[in-house]
Formats: structure tokens, C-alpha cells, sequence
């Protein structure tokens, strides 16, 4: 299902938002969120600094994240399978080591 969450009306209430305040890792792949000043979608664990309510649009999918018009946020890279970049670099480490 490919729908959008209405605007910050609704999100006070909404634990979605909860996770993004919280940048909840448990939440990844739940749901996405755009960002509509920044023209950029996201992780609900994305790093960046928070964005203003009014701001953000929620998605059920990464197919309607993408069709929101934005693009993918270069920190997070919701697009991706969901690794974590320190994950990768302990494990780049190891490989190393070995």
C-alpha cells in the first residue's frame, strides 16, 4: 500500500514520528519519511538533524518515498539494504585483519 501520511496535524499523535524523534533503528523498513524542504527521503534512524513537522510526509514504502519526488538522503541511504556504515567498517576491519 502506497500512502502518504497527512501533514503534521495527525503527527503529534503518530508513533512514527515518536521513532523519528528518537531515530529508533527498530523502525527501519516500516516506514520512510520525506522531508519537503530539503527535497530528501529517509530512514526513520537517518542521523541528520531533525526536521520540522510541518516538513516531513510519511510513506508506507520505499516505492512511494521515491515517487514523493525526492531524492535519497546521501547519510542514511534509505535505497540500501538496511546495513549499518559502522557495521561495515568493523567488518572491513576484520577482512583486514584476517
Amino acid at each position: 500500500m502506497n500512502t502518504i501520511a497527512p501533514p503534521h496535524d495527525s503527527l503529534d499523535t503518530d508513533p512514527r514520528w515518536q521513532a523519528i524523534l528518537t531515530r529508533d533503528r527498530a523502525a527501519d523498513g516500516t516506514f520512510w519519511y520525506s522531508v519537503l524542504t530539503t527535497g530528501i527521503y529517509c530512514r526513520p534512524s537517518c542521523a541528520s538533524r531533525l526536521p520540522r513537522r510541518e516538513n516531513v510526509r510519511l510513506h508506507d514504502s520505499l516505492a512511494s518515498a521515491r515517487a514523493s519526488g525526492c531524492r535519497a538522503c546521501l547519510r542514511c541511504r534509505p535505497d540500501g539494504e538496511g546495513a549499518d556504515p559502522e557495521a561495515g567498517a568493523v567488518m572491513a576491519a576484520c577482512r583486514h585483519l584476517e
